[in-house]
């Protein structure tokens, strides 16, 4: 582990907090963007490293296509015009000093490292598989040089834990590694049958991160940023109950505390700072097209893995055969289970620059929704708290 040990672990950062966000993954993973810049304005220092694992070419596609595919914060980030994630060993350490957040991609000895973790691991079976997902989720948190981390779990459809069982030996393994390099951890285990929030796609959750950080963003991705950052902060001994915790927060957010530390960090990363209040600047899309509710009855399921294939069809996600991503592209949910719709009602917008694909989009992206007659059994986002 010393060869990944980061220089920015000295003795300061030793003796002081820093905590990252970690999520396992999923098709939509803006929260830690959120949790970045809210949790740095609560005056807790926080290291994020950008997914590591975009660059380990097919190898990493073949040992974790959900994790390279359907979690590329990076690319959600490039939306930002001039935004610079490729930051020096110096760098890194002169901003967790003076801003207290940074964003960035691990240098080059660290991804080294990580390819050999890669080569290493020959065996696909379910035990080998975890221990293999546990050491490179572990490694993540080391990268950041965090001392503390509070997890994101995902379990269902959209996520590669797909129970509760196989999410708590996942837990255990982590934390047993972590407690290894003295980090200390926290593991909320949250429901991935949906996204958070209604965004999907790069410049449309940028902007959705924006909205939760001005107090706008939707109520379910506000509810999981209170509920990660809170632990953050109980971590960091910021706050000793989740209900200070939450106060903090909240205040943050109402204060734009929260919205000018992302200000803080977009400048400190040479992007431009300008695109927290005109939208514009980002990437957008030039054809938009509805999708709509063919009967009246309840939203029973959102198909997360068809609604991935078709978000890398359409180019939202970053596909490495193609070569390219369409940062501008993405989808925006306006329903969401349990929701009742009448016949006609708009399930959501598709956001695309290719007019040759309407047509398929509104037939394929139709097929993501599943409406019942009934209302489908309550799902908490929250389906466990794991702490030390």
């Amino acid at each position: 582990m010393e060869e990944i040990t980061p220089p920015w672990m000295d003795k300061r950062g030793k003796n002081s907090s820093i905590i990252t966000p970690f999520s396992s993954g999923g098709p939509d993973d803006k929260i830690s963007l959120v949790l970045v810049p809210l949790i740095a304005s609560a005056g807790v220092t926080v290291s994020k490293v950008l997914e590591p694992l975009t660059s380990f070419g097919q190898l990493g596609r073949d040992s974790s296509p959900n994790l390279v595919d359907k979690n590329d914060l990076l690319f959600k980030i490039k939306s930002i015009p001039g935004f610079h994630t490729s930051l020096s060993q110096k760098e890194i350490i002169n901003q967790l000093y003076k801003v207290k957040g940074v964003l960035f991609t691990p240098p080059a000895p660290i991804t080294s490292f990580l390819k050999k973790i890669f080569i290493q691991n020959s065996s696909k079976s379910k035990q080998d598989l975890c221990d293999f997902f546990a050491s490179l989720f572990s490694i993540d948190i080391l990268v950041c040089g965090a001392n503390g981390a509070v997890c994101d779990i995902k379990i269902g459809e959209g996520a590669i834990i797909k129970n509760q069982q196989e999410a708590q030996i996942l837990v255990r393994s982590i934390r047993k590694i972590c407690n290894q390099m003295n980090i200390n951890t926290s593991f909320l285990l949250t429901a991935m049958n949906q996204p958070p929030g209604q965004a999907v796609g790069n410049s449309l959750e940028i902007i959705e991160v924006l909205e939760i950080l001005k107090g706008r963003g939707p109520l379910d991705a506000l509810k999981l940023t209170l509920e990660l950052g809170s632990e953050m902060l109980l971590l960091a001994k910021k706050a000793s109950s989740m209900q200070e915790a939450k106060k903090i927060l909240k205040e943050k957010i109402l204060k734009r505390e929260a919205l000018s530390k992302l200000k803080d960090i977009i400048k400190a990363q040479k992007g431009d700072p300008l695109v927290i209040e005109n939208y514009s600047l980002l990437p957008q899309a030039e054809e938009r097209t509805k999708i709509f509710s063919k009967k009246k009855g309840f939203i029973h399921q959102l198909k997360m893995k068809r609604m991935s294939a078709l978000c890398l069809k359409l180019g939202m996600l970053h596909n490495k055969k193609a070569g390219s991503t369409d940062f501008g592209a993405g989808l925006l949910i306006f329903k969401k289970i349990g929701d009742p719709v009448e016949k006609g009602d708009v399930l959501a917008e598709v956001h695309f620059n290719n007019k040759s694909d309407r047509f398929w989009i509104n037939k394929e992206f139709q097929e993501i929704f599943v409406i019942s007659d009934r209302s489908p059994d309550f799902q908490p986002l929250i389906i466990e708290r794991i702490r030390e």
